[in-house]
């Protein structure tokens, strides 16, 4: 799934990310622990070989030491460490086209036995769930549907760390981390869930819950679902090289966004970036936060088939309304046009507020730039900012954005700290924090 691109984050080069609060297990106690969520520059060089792998799922290694500018002998340092943690493995070398002549350099990619993280994104009807593997692959997804809206949180969370804690052990291998993504007001802190309006919660602890009920498993984490995307789009997709990422992200209930400066979250006091709840028609319907006309219900999924927030419509009808307008049906047409309109107006006040220089839209509007790219850039361009600096617009190019992304949080510290792998017993997990 991705590898370098140019200008962006080399791979094995620090990814500079956020200071996030996670619940880590240490001597059977659970602790709340400050760390950094992604690489820092101080790393090793195992630590750095590690992410490089992670990023491009597969290296020679004669690359690897050349691209991180190591000594030989470091890097056979490093890649014996990896190898004994179990992170990595090595393989018969591949000769690749316009490769030099000579003896060619085994391949490292990683371990298939390695150590995976479970992750999952909440909407108002169903939870995504999934298992990831180091270099990003998924090893297994599944959809699952939640309770009646309104349940208890509590049982909610219950049953998807059942769910997660099964998955786990299909996998049959050690769990470095799970995060779970969902759309609403996540304290980036301490995943604690201050309002999630499609899910009828408000001040849940839920980082702090699922840590409870998974205490086999080191490191759980819950942020917003459009971090995430963002961060996925960041390390693997159309975020890649970007200065100041904006992304927005919808699947068909609510919109999400986030903004990532040379890949550090922009969280403000805990709750930046609520793109959904921007106002692009005053006088337009009201939304459950208790305004009128916000984005989300404006231009998501269930304002193109007019629902409402307890009858959403169904997915499927706008995918179909979409294939009619790409047709070029007038009606269909008409409605995903003013629904692009109104996202490129949500846009201009967020490009004067950010000034990115890149603009990722996922899932549902990501069509709305195929379909009516025009409509969204007229709109765009009455920011003065986007008329200076003309920032990219670009479809989000991950697949499942916000479990890629949850992925790539829930692997951090494990791709920063390489020794957190250990020998354990045969019934739990390998990874251990010291």
């Amino acid at each position: 799934m991705g590898g370098e691109a140019a200008g962006g984050p080399r791979p094995g080069e620090a990814l500079a990310g956020s200071v996030t609060t996670s619940y880590v297990r240490t001597m059977n106690k659970l602790v709340v622990q400050t760390t950094a969520a992604y690489p820092q520059p101080s790393e090793s060089a195992a630590a750095r070989l590690l992410q490089l792998v992670h990023l491009t799922g597969s290296v020679p290694r004669a690359e690897a030491t050349a691209k991180l500018g190591l000594p030989r002998s470091t890097a056979s340092e490093a890649v014996s460490e990896l190898v004994a943690l179990g992170l990595i493995a090595q393989g018969p070398p591949a000769r690749r086209a316009g490769a030099p002549r000579g003896r060619p350099s085994p391949q490292l990619y990683p371990d298939p036995a390695g150590p995976v993280v479970v992750v999952a994104r909440l909407d108002s009807s169903e939870a995504e769930l999934a298992v990831v593997e180091l270099g990003g692959s998924v090893a297994q997804r599944r959809r699952i549907p939640l309770p009646a809206w309104g349940s208890d949180p509590r049982t909610t969370l219950s049953a998807l760390a059942g769910l997660m804690r099964e998955a786990v052990a299909e996998s049959g291998r050690p769990c470095a981390g799970a995060a779970v993504g969902l759309a609403g007001m996540v304290r980036a802190t301490d995943g604690l869930v201050h309002s999630a309006l499609h899910l009828d919660w408000k001040s849940v602890p839920a980082a702090e819950i699922l840590a409870a009920e998974l205490p086999e498993i080191p490191r759980v984490e819950v942020g917003k679902d459009a971090s995430y995307a963002a961060l996925a789009e960041h390390c693997r997709g159309a975020g890649r090289g970007a200065r100041t990422l904006l992304t927005l992200t919808c699947e068909h209930l609510g919109i999400g966004g986030a903004v990532l400066q040379q890949g550090v979250p922009f969280t403000g006091a805990g709750h930046a970036v609520e793109a959904g709840h921007v106002v692009v028609d005053p006088a337009g319907q009201p939304c459950p936060c208790g305004m009128r006309g916000c984005l989300e219900v404006s231009a998501d999924g269930r304002a193109l088939l007019k629902g409402t927030p307890s009858d959403p419509g169904d997915p499927a009808e706008v995918e179909d309304l979409l294939r009619r307008a790409a047709a070029g049906e007038p009606p269909a047409a008409a409605r995903i046009a003013a629904a692009a309109a109104n996202l490129g107006r949500a846009l201009a006040s967020l490009t004067n507020l950010f000034d990115p220089d890149r603009v990722a839209l996922s899932g549902l509007l990501g069509e709305y730039l195929r379909i009516a790219p025009d409509r969204i850039h007229a709109e765009l361009e009455a920011s003065v900012v986007a008329r200076t600096q003309s920032p990219e617009v670009v479809v989000g190019s991950v697949a499942s954005p916000v479990l890629i992304g949850a992925a790539e949080q829930a692997f951090g510290r494990l791709l920063a700290t390489p020794c957190l792998m250990a020998t354990a017993s045969p019934t739990r997990s390998r990874v251990v924090v010291r």
